[in-house]
């Protein structure tokens, strides 16, 4: 399911709420230089590259914010794998990219393989959707290379699994961990200014302002 679009500027972010869990899958789409990415391709995703191409949008890149298995099965897609482009990924999640390979082999009838990323996220990295900036945080906890995206200019940071409304991901997982959870949520999220908008990786979004209250 799409929901409604939120928009800076020329910069769109086009949410697809997406599989049996809600993944919330996010396409930034700017209108002035007709850049595309993905962030965190999830199910049904053969279905959202429909609606981009009926849109007119070509995806160049995909973001992840982490390799757990509903983040990344997009990516297995054949239909994904037609367009022949990179998925980026912070190094510290390769093991969790062939667990959620394995995993997806195991339960998905359809998927024989998935292409690897290209590990070159880092904290402070900088990845751009046409003149827009998106600095690369690394925050770890939920996963080990568990990185969020956040555009300064738009007031945008899309979370991933570290941040919900007035919640926080799992910690049980391979190379989660609480007190790193919660340090990454301290020092890289509240810190940021209060309107900043956070896009989860499910459920309904947020801002820093409402999520100060919660911690």
């Amino acid at each position: 399911m799409r929901v409604q679009e939120v928009t800076f500027e020329t910069l769109h972010v086009l949410p697809f709420i997406c599989g049996p869990i809600a993944n919330n899958t996010y396409v930034l789409f700017d209108e002035e230089s007709e850049d595309c990415v993905v962030i965190d391709p999830s199910f049904s995703f053969d279905w959202v590259l429909f609606h981009l191409t009926e849109s007119g949008y070509k995806p160049r890149e995909i973001w992840l914010t982490h390799a757990h298995y509903d983040h990344i099965v997009g990516t297995a897609y054949p239909e994904f794998r037609k367009l022949n482009i990179p998925a980026h990924l912070h190094p510290l999640d390769e093991i969790l990219f062939d667990e959620a390979l394995d995993t997806m082999q195991r339960q998905i009838p359809f998927i024989t393989d998935c292409p690897r990323p290209v590990l070159d996220l880092s904290d402070g990295g900088k990845l751009h959707v046409g003149k827009y900036t998106f600095e690369t945080l690394f925050t770890p906890g939920h996963a080990p290379g568990h990185c969020c995206f956040y555009c300064e200019q738009a007031g945008w940071l899309f979370s991933g699994d570290l941040v919900f409304y007035h919640s926080y991901g799992r910690y049980d997982l391979t190379g989660g961990d609480l007190p790193t959870l919660m340090k990454s949520i301290r020092e890289k999220v509240l810190t940021l200014p209060p309107e900043t908008l956070i896009f989860p990786g499910h459920e309904e979004f947020t801002r820093v302002r409402d999520e100060k209250v919660f911690y």
